[in-house]
C-alpha cells in the first residue's frame, strides 16, 4: 500500500495526473458515510467467510483454488443483487454529501506529510493482527508491493483511473440481467475496463503461477465449504459496490489517496473480517 500511495503523490506533486481522492457512498440514513461504513462491514463479514477479497478470488480461481468458484458465482450474483437493489430502492441523496471528496487530512487536521508517514505503519499493523500464517510466499512482500507501486502507476498513466476490483462484478451482473430480459438495467460502461483489468490480473496470475507455485490447493487453508464461500462471495461483492470499492479500491488506491471515505471503509472491512475470523 505504501508505493501505491508513493506513486499516487508523485504523479500528483509533478501535475501529471491529480490525486484520485475518493467520493463517499451516503445511502442518507444516519450518515454521509453511512454507505461506507456497512459496505466495509459487509465486504469484511464476506472476506471471513470466503478467505479471499474481490481482487484476491480471480487470482484464486487462476490457482485453481477449490472455493475460488462458489466465492466468484456468489460474487456475480451480489453484483447483480446490488444491481436490482439500487435500482428499485437505494438511491445516492442529492447535494454536498452525495459528492463530498474529504481527505483525512480534511477532516483531522493533520498534515499530509505526516499522515503519509503513519500510513504505512498502521497498515502493517493491522495486517500482522489480521495473519493467521499459512505457506511461505514465492515473492518477497517487498518486491510485492512495488509490484503493485508499478502496477498502480502503470493503470493511472494509461487508463486515468485508481486500482479497483469490484466493479467487474456489478458490470457483469449488468450485462447477465439484460441477457435475462431486464431492459431496465442500464447499460454496463463501455469499452468496460473493468471486465478487461480483471482478464488482465487472471492471465497474469496463470502465468506467474507456471514459473511459482505459490499456493498449495491442498492446504486447509483454502478448504472452505461451497455454501460458505458462495455466501462470502455474494456478501462480499454486494458491501463493495455499496461502500463504492474494495481492498484495491478503498485498501490500496483510496488510503493512498488519503481519502476518508476509504479510511471508514477499510475501518469496516479491516473490522469485521478480523472479527469474523476469530468467532469461526
Amino acid at each position: 500500500m505504501g508505493s501505491s500511495a508513493a506513486v499516487m503523490l508523485a504523479l500528483d506533486r509533478l501535475n501529471i495526473i491529480k490525486r484520485p481522492v475518493r467520493q463517499n457512498s451516503s445511502l442518507g440514513w444516519f450518515s454521509a458515510y453511512d454507505g461506507n461504513l456497512l459496505g466495509g462491514l459487509m465486504v469484511g463479514l464476506g472476506m471471513g467467510l470466503s478467505g479471499a477479497c474481490p481482487g484476491a478470488v480471480l487470482v484464486q480461481l487462476a490457482h485453481g483454488i477449490p472455493s475460488a468458484k462458489a466465492a466468484a458465482i456468489g460474487a456475480l450474483l451480489g453484483g447483480g443483487a446490488y444491481v436490482r437493489v439500487t435500482q428499485r430502492k437505494l438511491q445516492q441523496p442529492e447535494g454536498k454529501a452525495a459528492t463530498s471528496k474529504c481527505t483525512i487530512s480534511d477532516i483531522s487536521k493533520i498534515p499530509e506529510p505526516m499522515l503519509y508517514a503513519l500510513l504505512g505503519p498502521m497498515i502493517a499493523g493491522i495486517v500482522s493482527l489480521s495473519h493467521t500464517g499459512g505457506s511461505t510466499p514465492a515473492m518477497s512482500p517487498v518486491v510485492g508491493g512495488l509490484a503493485i507501486g508499478f502496477a498502480q502507476a502503470t493503470t493511472l498513466l494509461l487508463t486515468a483511473s485508481p486500482l479497483g476490483v469490484s466493479t467487474v462484478y456489478e458490470q457483469l451482473g449488468r450485462y447477465i440481467l439484460r441477457a435475462l430480459g431486464n431492459e431496465k438495467v442500464g447499460k454496463p460502461a463501455s469499452p468496460p475496463k473493468s471486465i478487461s483489468f480483471a482478464l488482465g490480473m487472471i492471465a497474469g496470475s496463470i502465468a506467474l503461477a507456471k514459473q511459482f507455485p505459490i499456493v498449495n490447493v491442498a492446504e486447509t487453508d483454502f478448504q472452505v465449504p461451497f455454501w460458505q464461500a458462495l455466501v462470502g462471495g455474494f456478501v462480499m461483492a454486494f458491501g463493495a459496490r455499496l461502500a463504492g470499492g474494495c481492498t484495491a479500491g478503498h485498501g490500496l488506491s483510496g488510503l493512498g489517496a488519503l481519502s476518508f471515505s476509504s479510511l471508514v471503509t477499510a475501518m469496516g472491512m479491516f473490522g469485521a473480517g478480523i472479527l469474523t475470523r476469530q468467532l469461526m
